[in-house]
């Protein structure tokens, strides 16, 4: 999965005077802006912990062949992971998760309208529930309905993968013989690479086709009524 790390940035101008600045929680509604930051896709948003530090341990089980659907669905979010700080009450970004006892993660729409807070412990089923719900908010139409189609080409690069890995056995066991190097068997196994590499291209280009989606165009902030 792709991660970002915000960092907050106070933009208040600096004066001559020695000052020492602490640190503040911000609002919900600014600590979300600062977040999401300039990408438009809806948020998936995690808080650190001693036990997934650095890990994607919270959202992906290991060795679970249901990952796949997890990471496809993060494609369409801005993934956001916060430090483990983030609980403490003078952090810019406290208001997303208040203590200890706040949820593990959550997805959102981008403005935090719709917002589903979510634990390690959370179904499968739930999790790509809520997922499903904020992505049908955010996109024109409902990426997640590409799954299928997607799951036989990820199927597909499991066995180039596999059939990759096995060439490069063959090559450095060629290699690495005693004796006269066969140059012609050498030569086959490098095309063969060069054509399974080519398909892995190829199925990767249809991945990112058959995942291609549009966004909602953000709403309009409301008018101002006449007097106001």
């Amino acid at each position: 999965m792709k991660w970002d790390y915000p960092v907050y940035r106070d933009a208040t101008p600096k004066s001559d005077a020695t000052t020492v600045k602490l640190r503040k929680a911000l609002a919900f509604e600014e600590a979300m802006r600062h977040v999401a930051g300039s990408d438009p896709r809806p948020l998936l948003v995690l808080r650190e912990c001693k036990t997934c530090n650095k890990t994607d341990n919270a959202l992906l089980k290991a060795g679970a062949s249901d990952n796949e659907k997890t990471v496809l669905y993060s494609r369409w979010f801005h993934c956001v992971k916060l430090p483990m700080d983030v609980i403490q009450e003078d952090h810019p970004f406290n208001a997303l998760f208040k203590d200890n006892n706040a949820p593990h993660f959550f997805v959102a729409t981008r403005d935090g309208a719709d917002l589903f807070p979510l634990e390690t412990a959370t179904s499968r089923s739930e999790l790509w529930s809520s997922m499903g719900k904020v992505l049908a908010k955010s996109y024109k139409k409902d990426p997640t309905g590409c799954f299928q189609d997607v799951q036989h080409e990820f199927d597909r690069l499991d066995v180039l993968d596999s059939r990759i890995n096995d060439l490069e056995t063959q090559k450095n066991s060629l290699l690495e013989t005693a004796g006269k190097l066969d140059a012609s068997k050498l030569k086959k196994i490098e095309a063969d690479l060069a054509s399974v590499r080519k398909e892995i291209a190829d199925i990767t280009k249809t991945i990112e086709k058959l995942t291609k989606a549009e966004l909602k165009p953000a709403a309009k902030p409301a008018e101002p009524k006449a007097g106001e």
